[in-house]
């Protein structure tokens, strides 16, 4: 085994029932070694596969900027509030 560091890597991933219920799942990358893209990609992917949560899914691109960006609420004239979202760099698709 190759040690690179005093390091242990995880990575945080967000998901959602798509109704309102939304939460954070820690995959552990392991100890002492940098991971490549690749490996982060298909640790997020087993994750997916085999251990996502009942009900629950991956948010989408949308999703997870309105947790990183929570929208602000403008009151129109009959007192009712509206969300308005900020803008997601990029667009709505992940980028590659």
């Amino acid at each position: 085994m190759k040690i690179q560091g005093p390091i242990e890597v995880e990575l945080k991933v967000s998901v959602t029932n798509g109704e309102g219920v939304d939460g954070v799942a820690t995959i552990g990358l392991g100890k002492g070694c940098y991971p490549s893209e690749e490996k982060m990609r298909e640790a997020v992917a087993k994750f997916e596969r085999e251990s996502m949560p009942e009900g629950f899914r991956l948010m989408t691109k949308c999703e997870w900027w309105n947790t990183v960006c929570p929208p602000t609420y403008e009151e129109d004239e009959d007192g009712e509030r509206h969300p308005m979202h900020f803008a997601v760099p990029g667009g709505n698709d992940y980028d590659a």
